[in-house]
């Protein structure tokens, strides 16, 4: 009876966790939708308008879902689509009514339903689209990673230079002839003072410091989203070996002096990258912030942002590029300061990466 007990424990335990799973990767949307029916009411109609009402507003859900994808995804998509929308309830569960309505004077069924969309299940049939997901492992396409993360040092401001007047207005005793007009001598006296460093405004100087910590948690990130993508990511830096010092040292001076990697160093890289048969290369660089409180939680709060990722693709010829993402922010929160950073410096590589792989798969090119 204890074996029983146990097993029947062990099932209920392993169906909580498919079912944790399953939402988790589901996303809830709500559509709506309106069926009509002809002639004189019946049962019969309003029932088949109503199971049609509710058919579409999972199908609208479903629209509104796709219309939210981002770019480089929709593009892939939009290839499918024809697929998908055959077999478009295979991609959510939909069975839940919000709201429903039978309205006999007008003739129509108005229907409001939540569909729960599989996200995963949809993911994984927009990445096989991509020639590397269908490549064995022997073949799967080398991605070589060059990234940096920095932290603001010290920020300087220059005011502008500012000029104060000031104007005191005094009477003079003057023996002078009265006239019609009966004006009296006046005499006004100036004061100049000035503030500030200059007559123009200079702009705001920032001092950055690159953390190679927070790069190799970059990487990590960004490694389990490629992989999973079927790429094979790799060190840039370890492909360059012998020549990264010097090209390190070079992208160090240009970030922290508040600019970016230098085309230079990046096209010295890329022709020592092609000739070891890599498939791509990203360059990226992100900011981390410093960090906060929040005032709700009392937790530390670090924001870490994307500032550029330019994907390349190598080959024969010269190499080309793929585009570029920017604008990823997302906001790390924890008991100290470290777990903060960390937390925000995973979240900004994953998504940077599922951008990055949606960008490569859009071009078909792979």
């Amino acid at each position: 009876m204890k074996i029983v007990n146990k097993i029947i424990r062990a099932i209920y335990f392993f169906g909580l966790i498919i079912f944790f799973n399953n939402v988790a990767n589901a996303v809830e949307v709500r559509g709506s939708a309106t069926e009509s029916y002809e002639g004189i009411y019946s049962k019969d109609k309003a029932t088949k308008a109503m199971e049609a009402a509710k058919s579409k507003a999972c199908v609208n859900a479903f629209n509104k879902y796709v219309q939210g994808l981002e770019e480089s995804k929709r593009m892939i998509f939009e290839s499918l689509k024809d697929q998908i929308y055959s077999n478009v309830f295979q991609y959510m569960t939909c069975s839940t009514v919000v709201e429903e309505n039978l309205d006999k004077k007008e003739k129509k069924a108005i229907v409001v339903m939540r569909a729960d969309i599989d996200e995963t299940k949809l993911n994984l049939e927009i990445n096989k689209s991509s020639k590397v997901f269908d490549s064995d492992s022997s073949e799967k396409s080398r991605l070589a990673m060059i990234f940096f993360s920095r932290t603001v040092a010290s920020q300087r401001q220059f005011d502008a230079r500012v000029s104060n007047v000031e104007k005191n207005t005094k009477g003079l005793d003057i023996n002078e002839e009265e006239t019609k007009s009966g004006v009296s001598s006046m005499t006004t006296e100036t004061k100049v003072t000035e503030t500030g460093g200059s007559k123009l405004k200079k702009a705001d100087v920032t001092e950055y410091l690159v953390d190679d910590n927070d790069t190799v948690k970059l990487e990590a990130g960004m490694k389990e989203v490629f992989t999973k993508a079927r790429f094979e990511p790799i060190s840039g830096g370890r492909q360059v070996r012998g020549s990264w010092g010097k090209m390190k040292n070079q992208i160090i001076s240009s970030l922290e002096s508040g600019g970016g990697i230098p085309e230079e160093t990046k096209w010295e890289i890329e022709d020592i990258l092609m000739d070891k048969g890599i498939s791509y290369v990203v360059f990226a660089y992100f900011d981390v912030g410093v960090p906060e409180v929040d005032n709700a939680t009392g937790n530390q709060v670090v924001n870490a942002a994307l500032t550029i990722a330019e994907i390349t693709r190598l080959g024969n010829g010269d190499p080309v590029s793929m585009g570029t993402i920017s604008g990823v922010q997302m906001r790390g929160e924890g008991s100290s300061t470290d777990i903060a950073k960390n937390n925000a410096i995973n979240k900004v590589a994953k998504s940077t990466a599922e951008k990055l792989v949606a960008l490569i798969n859009s071009k078909g090119i792979n």
